[in-house]
């Protein structure tokens, strides 16, 4: 009896070792197409990334990248988030390179306020002052008061202060710094260094911090609601931006996005800053293109809002200069 005892064990324990090595076989020899599931379809880095760490992305259908400029990547996708289609475009900017970023307003003039401007007007218009303009977007969200356009944060071009003041809830502000670094902060944090500012926009709600998401934001139907949305950030060194727009209010081609979900994206993205700006109907990004010798400026989303929608201010890329 106990030998039959004995044999039993032996049995049970062996097939327990068995059934662990099996098990470890199958998943070490997982084929590339399972592989690629833990990514829902992702191929793209980046991508697998955002697609790992947004639980509300199903699956990703097309991803498209190319290089627009030494320096400026793009990343073209279509995903199912929250089981509806969604488009989105990411520029990544390496500050490494030849190009840098600016802020644009209308006609180019060191002012806000007068009148609104299409980002391809603000892109043309900038060209024509002697940038060469390599990608633009709209920027920070505003209001009219006593027949005047305001920015909501803080506004700075070409080192001159247009807007000191900062509006509801705008206490965060995207910024380029003398030395070429791009940074995002607190305005607190900014007053530290603002001697050292060459260009800085404000935005609405900070989205990463020192690469955690924010956990304390404002909850009401702009966050919690599908719509388009414009938003930038950081890497940890301060040599990278990341442009993002994600088209929304377009139900059989892109349905927007929700602040939260915004957040984790921008972290899975690989921003160790990142913090909203201006979307709906004002989501804009353009590029370049050149035709012989002419230039002109090409929407590369679909704005909700057709003809694309006027605004205050905007973001370029535009080659350094000496």
């Amino acid at each position: 009896m106990e030998n039959m005892k004995y044999t039993m064990s032996y049995i049970a324990k062996n097939f327990r070792v068995a059934l662990m090595l099996s098990l470890m076989m199958l998943l070490c020899s997982c084929s590339s197409e399972d592989k690629l599931e833990l990514h829902k379809g992702a191929t793209l880095p980046i991508m697998q990334g955002i697609a790992d760490n947004v639980p509300y992305i199903q699956s990703v259908e097309k991803e498209l990248t190319y290089d627009l400029y030494d320096g400026v990547r793009i990343t073209d996708v279509i995903f199912t988030y929250c089981a509806k289609p969604t488009r989105m475009i990411i520029a990544e900017v390496d500050l490494n390179k030849n190009v840098t970023i600016v802020t644009s307003t209308p006609d180019n003039k060191p002012e806000v306020g007068k009148i609104l401007q299409q980002v391809t007007v603000q892109a043309e218009k900038a060209e024509a002052a002697g940038r060469k303009v390599i990608l633009g977007t709209n920027g920070d969200f505003y209001s009219k008061k006593n027949d005047l356009w305001i920015p909501g944060g803080l506004f700075y071009k070409d080192g001159v202060a247009i807007k000191t003041e900062i509006g509801w809830e705008a206490d965060h502000v995207f910024y380029m710094l003398k030395d070429g670094t791009a940074h995002i902060t607190s305005v607190p944090e900014f007053k530290l260094v603002e001697r050292e500012v060459v260009h800085a926009i404000g935005g609405w709600q900070r989205m990463v911090q020192d690469g955690e998401v924010v956990k304390n934001f404002t909850v009401n139907d702009n966050a919690m609601q599908f719509h388009p949305r414009t938003f930038v950030g950081v890497s940890a060194d301060n040599r990278k931006v990341y442009l993002f727009v994600v088209d929304g209010r377009q139900p059989e081609y892109s349905n927007g996005m929700r602040l939260e979900d915004m957040m984790l994206l921008c972290q899975g993205a690989g921003c160790y800053q990142a913090f909203n700006m201006d979307g709906g109907g004002s989501t804009t990004m353009v590029r370049r293109v050149e035709k012989g010798s002419s230039v002109s400026f090409e929407v590369m989303n679909q704005p909700s809002d057709n003809p694309a929608r006027s605004v205050i201010n905007g973001l370029q890329v535009i080659e350094k200069t000496n």
